[in-house]
């Protein structure tokens, strides 16, 4: 009999922790979100909703780039800079009497460019991503000021709308009510769930993430399929920057940087919804959208940047260590 008490007795803290380790991201999420409300009625108001989830579309295709990136034991810190750039590149070359066609090629094809750059650097010489994009991400943004002579904005609604509206439609217009930045990442979130969940290269990338010897071994060409996470990467980047440029009318470099935080604790907190606790696309679009009303409540407040980066650290540190319980767990 007291055998089975004391079972009894640490069964119930083991189902607590448990519950804590499946659950309480999720749980977590929706308390934050009630106490969001309960502080501010606005939050919930359709018109504040549905301004959420048009500002979240640029951190949704960056941030899955991001996931891409670590779903196979690899890192990207030039996506937010290869997003300024291409934004800034394109709002350059309209500005100088490019066709906007052309520009908007160019932008995406500074992505491609430094996508594949990174994926020879990391998948083919070796080069650690941590140093290779970080060193990638200095030179993408000396690109940038070096072209804008220094930081000079480019401010596209300067112009006659005749020369931008190809370019600033993108960002600006809507099919049927439903705004253009909204469709493309729709688009974009099928795509990649498509080739991260539904794929031969997305359980390659699965494989490559729990063990790369065994991966290599059992016939996965480690080599193309990390070079093919970076390649993809930087175009999600790359026409989020264009996004966001079109949205605002105009580009300044360094302008995007900060998105690079918001994708870390996006992509963690969207392990947290797996039961794998692996990055996964659908996860991280629910993390965006909770960073995105995180950083809505604090517009709201009128509490600064620096409150933000505080919560986006501890929002970081909180997924991990939920992700390492879950691991103790099982």
């Amino acid at each position: 009999m007291e055998n089975k008490s004391e079972t009894k007795q640490i069964s119930i803290p083991g189902k607590i922790m448990n519950f804590i380790g499946d659950y309480g991201a999720v749980v977590g999420i929706f308390l934050l979100l009630l106490v969001f409300q309960c502080i501010d009625s606005r939050m919930l108001r359709l018109t504040n909703v549905w301004g959420i989830l048009k500002n979240s579309t640029f951190l949704i295709m960056m941030a899955m780039a991001m996931t891409l990136v670590m779903s196979v034991r690899g890192i990207d810190l030039s996506i937010a800079q290869v997003a300024d750039a291409a934004g800034v590149l394109t709002a350059f070359l309209i500005l100088n009497g490019t066709n906007a066609v052309m520009a908007i090629a160019a932008g995406i094809g500074l992505g491609l460019l430094v996508g594949a750059v990174n994926a020879v650097l990391m998948a083919y010489l070796g080069v650690p991503a941590l140093i290779g994009t970080l060193g990638m991400m200095y030179v993408v943004r000396s690109f940038e000021l070096v072209l804008t002579n220094g930081s000079q904005p480019q401010m596209l609604f300067t112009l006659n709308r005749s020369i931008t509206q190809v370019f600033l439609n993108m960002g600006q217009g809507n099919i049927a009510g439903i705004p253009n930045v909204l469709i493309i990442c729709i688009i974009a979130v099928i795509l990649v769930y498509l080739l991260k969940e539904r794929s031969v290269a997305g359980r390659h990338m699965d494989a490559l993430c729990g063990n790369v010897q065994t991966s290599f071994l059992s016939g996965i060409n480690v080599r193309k399929t990390f070079a093919v996470t970076f390649i993809i990467s930087s175009l999600l980047a790359a026409i989020a920057g264009l996004m966001i440029t079109a949205r605002a009318g105009g580009a300044t470099p360094r302008a995007v940087e900060s998105y690079l935080n918001d994708c870390f604790v996006a992509v963690y907190i969207g392990t947290l919804l797996s039961k794998e606790r692996k990055f996964n696309v659908l996860g991280t679009v629910v993390g965006c959208l909770f960073v995105g009303v995180m950083s809505n409540f604090f517009t709201l407040m009128g509490l600064g940047n620096g409150i933000k980066q505080l919560c986006n650290g501890c929002f970081i540190i909180m997924a991990v260590a939920l992700g390492t319980l879950r691991s103790k767990k099982k």
